[in-house]
């Protein structure tokens, strides 16, 4: 029935009113984008499809993003999936327009030789509530967008800038992008030279040491380097271990086949204690903690004992400071590589931590956070659902 349906309907234009709920303006924009979903997946038949997405509205960067985010878990949820390049399936493009009232969203769907447009009406929604004991707003901006597997990035001038670099590690080469009107440019992509070994989820580590000088780490691979218009490294079969944090204060071995660290730490702030075996870790001021592989959440100072917390959080942190708060953890969700995810920011008090910021959707899961030198600000690596990666630059600011 379907097929006939859309067969006889070249152009189908459907006004779709807001739910009531949606009518509120107490409702959020996560919200809406799971409504659009729903409305999407009525008028077609969930399958392979790509997305596309584009802002015609006032809508700051960060709401997009959790439009983007909500709209394509919710997709997922409802049975669709990402289109490889070359199948044959539905293509969906969004645009997110406005009037003086309201949002209108307009969902084209293409679906081989019929076209079906949805237009989406709601009321601009007020601020978002804040949950109890809010104190920071996160906020993202994308960095890269690619079709390559990426497992880090590092800013070598630790800003966006006109003429500032950006460092992309993927598993075969080193990129070099340059920051020109307003985009990040790829000026160089010079190969490893050296396959690193075999690993079950492959993960890699860029560190930045004064600017110009770079450390890239990738399961029996260390490869060390210099930037300057150009860069230039050598690679070289090693087990060294790690940096965990910003710095190569503390470091941990990496269980090579796998794809977590072993527990086996060195470096000057290790003090001679080893930990459980653990996926990553968030340095603070005075305790390390660490995601560990069993999905317990620990803490290790040189004071204490290391401690378990109550604290339920995904395999990938890293973390940052603040104007207001010193020591923040940014925490996925508990989950796997396999969803949607979200990245919130967490306060120590009373030995535990609490969160203090809104989640920060993403369309697919978090593989990788990594502190800055200066701990100003954390990069994080997303697998889209809808194929490809993208990198983030994240900053934590007080809400107050």
């Amino acid at each position: 029935m379907l097929k006939q349906v859309c067969r006889w309907i070249v152009v189908g234009i459907f006004i779709l009113p807001a739910a009531p709920y949606l009518a509120s303006q107490s409702q959020d924009l996560a919200t809406a984008a799971a409504q659009l979903a729903a409305n999407i997946t009525q008028r077609s038949m969930p399958g392979a499809v790509t997305v596309t997405l584009n802002n015609r509205s006032a809508l700051r960067d960060e709401d997009v993003s959790v439009v983007r985010a909500e709209l394509l878990r919710q997709l997922q949820a409802r049975g669709w999936r990402a289109r490889r390049a070359d199948e044959v399936g539905t293509s969906i493009t969004v645009s997110l327009a406005e009037n003086f009232r309201d949002y209108v969203w307009t969902a084209e769907i293409v679906a081989g030789d019929s076209r079906a447009i949805a237009i989406f009406e709601m009321p601009k929604p007020k601020q978002q509530v804040s949950i109890a004991n809010e104190r920071v707003t996160l906020s993202r901006t994308l960095l890269l967008s690619s079709e390559d597997v990426l497992l880090d990035v590092a800013m070598l001038e630790g800003k966006i800038a006109e003429g500032a670099h950006l460092v992309a590690l993927t598993p075969i080469s080193i990129q070099l992008y340059r920051f020109q009107s307003s985009q990040w440019h790829l000026v160089q992509n010079q190969p490893l030279g050296r396959e690193p070994r075999s690993s079950r989820d492959l993960r890699g580590r860029l560190l930045v040491l004064q600017a110009s000088m770079l450390d890239a780490y990738l399961p029996g691979l260390h490869c060390t380097g210099v930037v300057t218009q150009t860069i230039s490294f050598n690679c070289s079969q090693s087990d060294d271990p790690w940096p965990v944090g910003a710095d190569r204060g503390l470091l941990a071995f990496y269980a090579t086949n796998r794809n977590y660290f072993n527990g086996v730490m060195s470096g000057a702030n290790a003090q001679n204690r080893n930990v459980e075996p653990f996926y990553s870790a968030a340095v603070l001021s005075d305790r390390v903690v660490y995601s560990g592989v069993d999905g317990k959440i620990r803490a290790v100072s040189a004071a204490q004992s290391p401690s378990l917390l109550s604290a339920k959080w995904g395999p990938s942190m890293a973390s940052v400071q603040s104007n207001c708060l010193p020591d923040l953890v940014l925490g996925s969700a508990v989950g796997d590589f396999q969803h949607a995810d979200s990245i919130t920011a967490f306060d120590v008090s009373n030995s535990e931590f609490n969160a203090v910021s809104q989640p920060m959707l993403f369309s697919g899961p978090v593989l990788n956070m990594t502190t800055s030198p200066d701990r100003q600000q954390a990069t994080a690596v997303i697998e889209s659902f809808f194929g490809g990666y993208e990198a983030y630059l994240l900053t934590a600011r007080c809400a107050f």
